[in-house]
């Protein structure tokens, strides 16, 4: 099993690109979604590559939408292998430094982040909230393992669709949709999506664990940027920035 298991492996890392991993279409076994088991424990970051984002292709690379952490654990990993620093190093010298985001970060159970908001889970049952069930938060590593500020997020987007980071060659590559796999771009959704009427293109993130949840809209012709953070389960914020969205479309 063992030995089946590593060929599958090799056979993976032959065929599989970086475009396919940021386009959520590697082909890799699912095997961290909604996995207790791989943030119960805190596993070594080479420990996780192994057991959760290796093994059997269960489809043809590129040819299908997958959402996983795993594609973007590795996408981690590549950048460490290429640059010889530890990803959190990379991030905060690429990206963070560079825009002057002082309130975000990777987070770890150990590090200490002031004013770090606690999140919640809303208990149907009893009506009333509960705390996050026990996980390590940086077993998501690169797919998820940051926090932030709605203010940082904003200078972040600016950032991007003002091609500060980027040049606007590469923003434009970084923003093409690929509609046979569910319009995913590069961190992004792109797509048309109807507001009061208008059809808008938009740039779409959304992000959940546990109670922690956030919504990120950009609508690319406008220049409008809609961010929401909840720091638990019981808000649709879906609706919510629907209603932030139209309305500003009124005025």
């Amino acid at each position: 099993m063992k030995s089946q298991s590593i060929c599958l492996t090799i056979r993976g890392r032959e065929k599989i690109s970086i475009h396919q991993l940021l386009t959520y279409s590697s082909g890799i076994e699912n095997l961290d979604q909604n996995n207790e088991a791989m943030y119960a424990l805190k596993w070594p970051l080479d420990s996780i590559v192994r057991k959760y984002c290796s093994g059997k292709l269960v489809s043809e690379p590129g040819s299908q939408f997958s959402y996983k952490n795993a594609d973007y654990i590795l996408l981690g990993k590549i950048i460490e292998a290429i640059t010889k620093k530890p990803f959190e190093q990379v991030l905060q010298e690429k990206i963070l430094a560079k825009i002057g985001l002082k309130n975000s970060g990777l987070l770890s159970n150990g590090k200490i982040v002031k004013g770090l908001a606690n999140s919640y889970l809303y208990d149907s049952t009893s009506k009333s909230f509960i705390n996050d069930d026990p996980y390590w938060i940086e077993n998501f590593y690169a797919s998820g393992a940051m926090f932030s500020t709605v203010e940082d997020l904003l200078k972040f987007d600016q950032a991007i669709f003002k091609n500060q980071l980027l040049s606007k060659t590469s923003t434009e590559l970084m923003l093409k949709s690929y509609p046979e796999l569910w319009y995913v771009a590069y961190g992004f959704w792109v797509s048309e999506n109807t507001f009061a009427g208008k059809k808008i293109r938009c740039a779409d993130r959304q992000g959940s664990i546990s109670g922690s949840n956030t919504s990120w809209l950009h609508l690319i012709d406008e220049n409008k940027t809609f961010i929401i953070f909840s720091n638990t389960d019981a808000v649709k914020l879906n609706d919510l920035r629907t209603q932030l969205v139209e309305a500003s479309l009124r005025k």
